[in-house]
């Protein structure tokens, strides 16, 4: 069956991120994205190929404390750029995650903390999550 791995994912964007990778993580981040991706522009990144990215922002498990995908997206009107908020837990089955983070770092601006932590990923059976900073320092 597989165990579940957790994403806590939070980051500013770049102001020059493009509008194509915005309408894809709001696409992402819409919780009746049931639709279709019409209209979007697939990248083309792994990511976006057999896997499972148009619901990996909404996937949850009780095997976690925070049991209910959430995610934002949203433009902030002080820093002038867009900031994203998502926590879910899902099967990684097919690297969804690493895929994600590997897709949008290249438009992170902003993480946490002095070494802009932007990802914290759990596994399930495991006893330390692994931490994703810009700062790899």
């Amino acid at each position: 069956m597989g165990m579940y791995t957790e994403l806590i994912f939070g980051c500013g964007l770049k102001k020059e991120t493009p509008k194509d990778v915005i309408d894809i993580l709001k696409y992402m981040c819409d919780e009746n994205n049931d639709k279709s991706t019409e209209g979007l522009v697939i990248p083309n990144h792994p990511l976006f190929g057999d896997t499972r990215w148009r619901i990996m922002f909404q996937c949850s498990s009780y095997y976690f404390g925070a049991n209910e995908g959430l995610s934002k997206l949203w433009y902030d009107d002080i820093s002038k750029n867009w900031r994203i908020s998502t926590r879910s837990n899902l099967k990684n089955y097919n690297d969804e995650i690493e895929l994600f983070l590997d897709w949008i770092k290249p438009w992170i601006s902003q993480g946490s903390g002095s070494r802009d932590l932007y990802a914290i990923v759990m596994y399930e059976e495991s006893s330390e999550p692994t931490l994703y900073y810009l700062d790899e320092s």
